[in-house]
């Protein structure tokens, strides 16, 4: 179990990080901060849930139905992970049409990111990330 909650705080990072990137080409502007933050309440919302919920389904029916609708819900999440992706596909694609002939923008080689540009980064952001990966994966998903 401990195992299953290590990956699960080194993976949900990473997702709410897929998230925010498919939230950011949806929204923008003050519909952005709105999208984000709602997207970030409902995550946090259903934490609750789950650990309000799920001792008493164990308590009331057994393990095998709290796991039950856990795995269901799991493969739930993962229809619309794949739903959101071929809306998303469908939009570029659209929207590629629309550009017809149109040069893509390209970034200058000054502008693209380097390896060698993680050393221009100042101590507080190497602190701040440090106490963001410390709590995140140590202690949210042991809450």
């Amino acid at each position: 179990m401990l195992a299953g909650r290590g990956i699960f705080g080194a993976g949900g990072e990473s997702m709410g990080v897929a998230q925010s990137s498919v939230v950011a080409v949806w929204f923008k502007g003050k519909e952005l901060a709105f999208a984000l933050g709602l997207n970030l309440s409902i995550a946090r919302l259903g934490s609750v849930i789950n650990a309000a919920v799920v001792p008493s389904l164990y308590e009331s029916h057994g393990l095998s139905y709290a796991l039950g609708l856990g795995c269901v819900l799991c493969a739930f999440s993962i229809l619309c992970a794949f739903g959101i992706a071929c809306i998303d596909k469908k939009s570029e694609d659209e929207e590629k049409q629309l550009q017809g002939s149109a040069e893509v923008a390209r970034l200058d080689e000054e502008s693209k990111f380097k390896l060698s540009d993680i050393t221009n980064f100042s101590l507080s952001y190497w602190l701040l990330t440090g106490s963001c990966v410390l709590t995140y994966m140590s202690v949210f998903p042991y809450i």
